[in-house]
């Protein structure tokens, strides 16, 4: 699809298993297993998705998935599956991982960063885009080097560190412009550091990466939070605030784990109208 300068391709970067009351937080299961069915364990699908961007001759990623450094027990007990999508949707596209300039992520969890790294044939940890500047908030990067004893499992420094003593982390505070067009905006809420990165190529033409602000279509309820979200408040009025964005100018939602037709448009009343025109 393209949006002005912006030639975006959707991707899944394989996916995992997440717990249903996790994922809704204080929604009854009554509620949210009519849309997300949970299997006997009440797990439910959970996909990573991403893109791929061209922009005036360079190739961005955003949100670059788990990746394949999970242990084998680790994987089996979260579901993984397709841990090499996004470089497998790379390839398709003709792109090497030495190619790509820019990567972002929207924060930096394990299911979102993991792909900033992977491991060598020799089984070194190495990074996934040598050449490319990783943009994050320096909160972010701050709490994930921190965290609190809850926060603790959703970060892997294997993850995050050999890109900063790379010197290829490029820290933003609040809202940023990093590149023509591209634009980080700090919601907090679901992490300190989250972020939404927008792809905007005019004030009524924009792409939107909501990460965990709206993961799955149940998301677009703004009542509907995630357990893990460490600022409720904060997340209940940032997501009302892109929702009504969104629906003033059109914009394009990506949401961050949506296994059925993730890009679409919200209107004023909330209604979700998916973009059939993104291919993954």
């Amino acid at each position: 699809m393209r949006l002005g300068d912006f030639e975006i391709h959707l991707l899944r970067a394989g996916g995992w298993r997440s717990d249903g009351g996790a994922t809704f937080g204080v929604v009854p299961k009554v509620l949210w297993e009519r849309q997300k069915p949970a299997d006997e364990q009440n797990l439910i699908r959970t996909d990573c998705i991403g893109v791929v961007v061209r922009h005036r001759g360079r190739v961005i990623v955003c949100e670059t998935g788990i990746g394949s450094k999970l242990s084998e027990k680790r994987a089996r007990q979260v579901g993984v599956w397709q841990p090499e999508g996004l470089l497998v949707a790379l390839r398709k596209l003709g792109l090497r991982p030495d190619e790509v300039d820019v990567v972002t992520s929207t924060h930096l969890h394990w299911d979102h960063a993991g792909g900033f790294t992977r491991r060598s044939p020799s089984g070194e940890v190495e990074l996934t885009f040598p050449r490319a500047k990783h943009f994050v908030q320096q909160a972010e990067f701050d709490f994930a080097l921190s965290p609190d004893p809850r926060s603790r499992a959703g970060y892997y420094d294997d993850d995050i560190l050999p890109v900063a003593d790379a010197g290829r982390l490029e820290f933003v505070s609040g809202e940023a412009e990093v590149m023509p067009g591209l634009v980080l905006r700090q919601t907090g809420g679901h992490t300190p550091g989250h972020q939404l990165v927008v792809f905007r190529a005019a004030q009524d033409l924009a792409c939107v990466m909501t990460g965990d602000l709206v993961g799955l279509r149940p998301h677009l309820r703004v009542p509907w939070i995630p357990a893990a979200d460490l600022d409720v408040l904060r997340s209940l009025e940032e997501k009302a605030r892109l929702l009504r964005e969104a629906a003033e100018h059109r914009w394009l939602l990506v949401l961050g784990h949506e296994p059925e037709q993730p890009a679409g448009y919200v209107d004023a009343a909330g209604s979700w109208s998916p973009e059939d025109t993104l291919e993954d």
